[in-house]
Formats: C-alpha cells, structure tokens, sequence
C-alpha cells in the first residue's frame, strides 16, 4: 500500500508566492510540513536513489538555472548539485552522503522561504558558503571527466575515494557552520537554524543519535577542583577558549571551508594525531582556534584547551600546559579524572606533576589515563593556542616532540596554533606525524573576502558610522573597500583600525571618513607592539657578528627598489644563502622566506606597516631600527661591490657584434644580483643623498671601462635609459 500523501497546501503557498522571489516560488514551491508554532523535529527521509533524493536535485539544476536567484545561493546549489553527481558517478560514500543530504534539504527549505530583503548577516553566511564551494569545483569537475570511462569510474583509486569523502565531510561540516548551531546531550547531536533566520514558521532541527560513537558521560557529585591530589596540577585559571577575553570568534560567514576542513580532520579516526596551524603576526589564529574549539565543543569533542598568552606568567608556562589540560579533562569526564587520580597517588614521580620532565607529563597525565578510561571511538581533541608566546623556547621543542613521538592508543588528538618561528619549525621537521596549515598560504582573494565581511561586521556595530551611511541609504560606504585593502591579509591590521575608530574618546565618523581615504596616514598602536616583540626577540641574546647580519638584511628589505631572491641578498651582502636564511629565521612571523632549495625565490614583506615600523625615527637607538639614508648608502656601496666584481668586456654574453641582442645564438642574460646592481645604484645613490664617500666610488667608476660595461649590462636589460637618467639626476645634485 502507498503512503498516505502529504497534505497539499495551497492558499499558504500562495500567499508566499506574493512577495518578489514569485518566479523562485512558481518554480519550486514549498515542500514543508504543515508549518505550525510547535518545535517539529526533522527527519529527512531522503536516501541515494528515493523520490525524496532525486527531488531535492531537481530543486538545485533549477536554482542554477534562474539567473535572477541571489548570486551566492546560485553558487550554493551549483556545488551542492556537483557534490550528489560525484556520488551518483562513483556510488562510494553513501551513510556520509545520507547525513550531507539531510542538511541540503533542510538548506533548501531556508532558501525557499527566504523573503525579498535577507538581513546582512545571513547574506554574509550565504556568501561564505558559496565561496567554500567554490573552491572544491576543480575537485569535482576532475572526478566527474566526462572523458573517464566506466571503468575508471568504478575502480577509483583508494585516495580519489578518500578525497570523495572529505570533500563531502567538508560540504556537510561547512553548511553546519554557516547555517545551524550544533548542541550535544549524551549521545544526540542536535542541529538549529542559526538566529538571523526568522521568516520560518516552524523550527527546523536535525537530531541524529550518535550512540556507538559517544559515550554518555556520567554525571556524578565529585569536587575535583577541591581535590588535595588535583592542585598539585597547578591552578592555571582562564586558559581555556572560551574566556571572553581571548576576545571574538570568527565573523559568521568567514573562515567557513577552514573550519569544516579542520572540523574533517578532527573527526577522521585515521588523521595524523596533531594539527598545526601556523601563521603569520597578525593573521587570526586566536580567532580561528577559539572558533574550532567552540565548534567541537557543541559537537562533544573539546577535551580541554589551553591559551597561551605572554601577557599572564602562568599562560606563558610550557610546563602548566599538560598539568592543565589533565585537569580539565578530568573536571570534564569523572572516568578519566578517576584514573589520573589514581596515578598521582600511586606513582612516585608524579609528586611534583608541573615539573616534571614534558615527556613525562604527557604519557602519565594524559595518554595512560585516557586509556583506562576512553573506548577506541571515542573522539576528543585537546587544543593548544599560540604556542609561539611561551618564553621557555627549548621547552616548546620539548613539548612537540613529546606529543609527536608518542601516538595515543585511543582517538586523542592535538590542535596547536602558533607564528612559524624558528624553534617550532625545527620541531615539526621531518615528522610525518602532523599535519600542517599555514593561515598566510591561504588564497588572498579568500581572505580578503572574509576580512572584508569581519570590517563589515564590525562597522555595523558602531552607531555613529553606520547611522551616518545607513540614512543616506549608502551601506556598505568605500571607506570599508579602502580599509580593508590597507589591511591586506592581515585580520589585526582590520582589528586595530577598528578599535582605533571605535575608541570611545574620539569622533568615530570622522576617523572612518578618514582613515577611509586611500592617501591616510594610519597609525596602528597595536601592530607596533606586536612587531617590536617580534624584533626584540629576533635580536635577544645574539654575538654582534650575528645582530650586525640580521641588522643589515634589514636594511636591505627596507630598501630594495623591487624584491629579490634569497641568493641576491647573499650576493649583495657578500656572504652565502645559508648566512641569510640564519638571520631571516626568527622573522618568519613578518617576512615570507622562501622555503629551503629555493634560493631563486623572493625575500618579501607581508605588510608594508613593518617596513614603516623599522623605519619609524621613534624607534631610534633600538637594534633593529634601520636609518633609511644610512641603509641606501650601504645598499649602494653593495651594488658597486657586485658590479665592480662582475663587469667585465662581453658581458652580455653575445657571440657577435653585427646582430643585435634579440638576435644572438644564444639568448643574453645577467645574474639576478648584477641586474639588480645595475638597475638600482643610482636610486640608492640618490636616496642617501649622495654623500661625499659614494661621490669618490662613482668617479672611479665612471673613470673606467666599467661604465662601458655596464652600459652593455643594461642593453640586455632593455633599459639603457636607466644610464642617461640616473647620471643626470646625480648630476644635478652634485652641482648644489
């Protein structure tokens, strides 16, 4: 016998199809429950080949077809649509897509109800989402090659069917982040549209029971904190990620297809036990780790989290960290703190837990109770943030090697955040043990866009501003286009301009209107504090020799007049590749280094704010402050070190005089080092203001055939006129 039919709606609908979305409504029409104000629970009935399955992707090609549907949900259904013809073509993951399915049709509801004018912030969500789809299409659009044959099809490799998987974990992990706030109770996991979504009449929740996966955690009256045996964990308060001032979590909207990776990795029981987030100064990692621990928190998964901070002693403690984290989990889950307790008690060397050996630490506070006490699918990771702000650096070494050296029997996991300095990446090394992200290998055009959303977010909040804008019907102004370019892909450039104009003390529209300008001169407090930590750390401790190295790199990223390769510094600065990368090693947290074996490759700044920093006459008398007239004299002198060393008759490497340059046998080149000499001396020159000791270097240069040379130098170079214009400029400053 047939199901009974759902009852048909028809006056709703068509009071739903009055407002603007008609042509969205006429086409797909609604295929809810009878709407009603009690709380329904929802269980999709969609599976890979129903009724239910097949509808919903119709309801997608047709979104994709209606070019009048906002933008971003078009871009939405597209990847969706991709995402269940990839498993149509490969049959591989069906109980995965099952729980993707179940979220797409809920989406889809959302999409179908939406009115004309969606608030901001679920417009931010939408676009968010669209843009994490949007970067799996190549993916996609490889695995479904219409050239593939069947066969092909049906016997993937095992990483093409991993992949399959992951990016189907992704899709449904990043339309939970956008769209819905995840709760746990024992073992169900409960999904609710996020606030911001109110035209629905009805709530829509995705209950899913997780038993066999969860354990119920018992509740039972237990004064741990109390506990003689647990103070001698220490008494670190406040580590953990939801301290309100570890400050915000991400915009709603950012950072979406980040999270769901992360949110993938985590509850992947064959993933490498620890993840490591690495970042530059200034590119949200905070933001991020407090934002993952908030997702896996509401999914059940947060063991505990530990903040680093150098502001506070006991944050900036390598040692407090595991002590910490052990407590916490067992406060959190009694089985665990039963078993910890028993060793601490038992076990002689754990009498002074906070000092022990961090080896030590880790196996007897955290993998041997969790093993007592953890069933084998019991997922939970432990998360670590800013690492970099510990002090004790040979103890952050200590501390990685730790955790990588042992792999925890049961699915216990590592997530640690840090600026890729020096004594972490020497840590991680070779492992295979790990996974690594660097934040500032993310595309640009990606976080620009979700700063962007954040300045958008964050200007809204400011009334004066967007009163102003929002009566004039002008939201969002240029001034937050201009802003966030400044920032460039640094999210605390965005923070601390905000914060600057939304300073209480002063006229918070008339600092938008002008830092909003292209041509302002912005002063960022914020990001100078965090730059002169980094450049003192750089120079602590060093021989002369070595501060002198790391002096004159400096110089020469202040003044190079385009970037150049790693060899062209050493060349330059007269010494090897390997002397540069030495002092480069503790700025990697403010300059891009080219990864080892690619010395062709730039040395390049991320943000131009650190060149001003350096150069900035209120930083006088510090090590690291470089004098811009004294750094072109000495980048000068370089070039004509290089040039006098190399110049020489035949420079250009021509096999004959009667063809031109373009014409040779053999295509002519220079090495990078004197293309740069010869193109730049002059620039540098000027800029020092010619002084007397440069004057008596380019007398007895051009007394010589070497200005013949280096004439011929600039033929390759296809710049000749770089000879008469900078001779002249020179000239003409001379003769004052």
């Amino acid at each position: 016998m047939d199901p009974p039919k759902r009852p048909r709606r028809r006056d709703e609908a068509k009071e739903l199809l009055k407002h603007p979305l008609k042509f969205f409504k006429e086409h797909f029409g609604s295929r809810d429950p009878t709407p009603s104000l009690s709380r329904p629970t929802f269980h999709p009935k969609g599976r890979l080949g129903s009724k239910a399955y097949e509808g919903v992707k119709t309801t997608l090609r047709r979104i994709v077809d209606v070019s009048d549907v906002f933008p971003p949900l078009k871009s939405t259904a597209a990847g969706l649509l991709a995402i269940c013809n990839t498993i149509d073509a490969y049959g591989e993951n069906h109980e995965e897509f099952d729980a993707l399915l179940k979220r797409v049709e809920a989406l889809t509801r959302i999409i179908d109800k939406s009115p004309p004018n969606v608030e901001t912030g679920v417009q931010d969500r939408f676009s968010g989402l669209s843009r994490t789809l949007e970067q799996k299409k190549e993916i996609l659009q490889d695995k479904l090659n219409p050239n593939r044959s069947g066969v092909e099809r049906a016997f993937l490799t095992d990483q093409d069917k991993q992949a399959v998987l992951k990016l189907t974990q992704e899709i449904r992990f990043a339309i939970e982040i956008a769209m819905f706030d995840a709760t746990i109770e024992n073992m169900t996991e409960t999904l609710q549209i996020v606030k911001g979504v109110d035209w629905l009449k009805e709530r829509i929740e995705i209950i899913e029971d997780h038993s066999g996966v969860m354990r119920n955690i018992e509740e039972a009256v237990r004064s741990l904190k109390r506990s003689n045996t647990f103070e001698k964990l220490g008494g670190v308060e406040g580590a953990e990620f939801d301290n309100a001032q570890r400050g915000s979590g991400c915009t709603p909207g950012s950072r979406i297809s980040l999270l769901a990776m992360l949110l993938v990795w985590a509850k992947d029981l064959r993933s490498p036990h620890l993840f490591w987030l690495s970042g530059l100064a200034g590119t949200g990692k905070t933001t991020v780790s407090k934002t993952f621990c908030s997702q896996l928190n509401n999914r059940g998964l947060l063991g505990a989290s530990f903040f680093c901070t150098l502001s506070e002693l006991d944050k900036k403690d390598v040692y407090l960290i595991i002590p910490t984290l052990a407590r916490i989990l067992a406060e959190e889950r009694p089985k665990f703190g039963d078993a910890l307790q028993k060793i601490l008690e038992s076990d002689k060397a754990c009498r002074n837990p906070t000092k022990m050996d961090l080896n030590e630490q880790y196996t007897k506070l955290i993998l041997q109770p969790a093993e007592r006490t953890f069933a084998a699918d019991e997922l939970l990771v432990l998360g670590v943030d800013a690492l970099d702000e510990c002090e004790n650096k040979d103890a952050v070494r200590l501390f990685i090697a730790a955790i990588l050296s042992q792999k925890p029997t049961t699915p216990l996991k590592f997530f640690l955040t840090s600026r890729p300095e020096i004594s972490l990446r020497e840590s991680f090394g070779t492992s295979t043990h790990h996974r690594w992200l660097c934040l500032h290998d993310i595309e640009a055009s990606i976080v620009k866009a979700d700063i962007l959303l954040y300045l958008n977010h964050q200007f809204k909040c400011i009334p004066r501003v967007y009163n102003h804008y929002q009566a004039e019907s002008n939201w969002p102004p240029p001034e937050i286009q201009t802003i966030a370019e400044f920032s460039g892909a640094l999210f605390i450039i965005a923070a601390t301009m905000v914060a600057y104009i939304a300073t209480y003390s002063g006229n918070s529209l008339k600092r938008f209107q002008e830092l909003g300008q292209p041509s302002a001169n912005v002063q960022l407090s914020g990001i100078e504090t965090l730059y002169s930590t980094i450049l003192a750390e750089a120079f602590k401790d060093l021989e002369q020799e070595e501060a002198d190295m790391i002096h004159s790199c400096l110089s020469l990223l202040v003044t190079a007049q385009r970037p150049i390769s790693v060899n062209d510094y050493a060349k330059l600065l007269g010494t090897n590749t390997l002397a540069i990368r030495e002092a480069f090693k503790s700025l990697h947290s403010v300059v891009q280094i080219p990864d080892e074996g690619c010395d062709d490759a730039f040395i390049l700044i991320f943000h131009a704010s650190f060149v001003d920093h350096l150069t900035s006459k209120k930083h006088h008398g510090k090590k690291w402050a470089i004098d811009r007239t004294a750094a072109h004299s000495a980048t000068a002198k370089a070039c004509f070190a290089v040039m006098n060393s190399m110049l020489c008759f035949g420079i250009s490497g021509a096999k004959t005089s009667y063809r031109s340059n373009e014409n040779q046998p053999e295509p002519l080149e220079l090495a990078s080092e004197l293309a740069y000499a010869c193109t730049a001396w002059g620039n540098h020159v000027l800029k020092a203001g010619v002084p007397e000791p440069l004057q008596q270097q380019m007398m007895e240069f051009v007394k010589t055939k070497k200005i013949l040379y280096w004439v011929e130098a600039l033929s390759v170079l296809k710049n000749v006129k770089y000879a008469y214009n900078t001779l002249w400029a020179i000239s003409k400053v001379s003769a004052k």
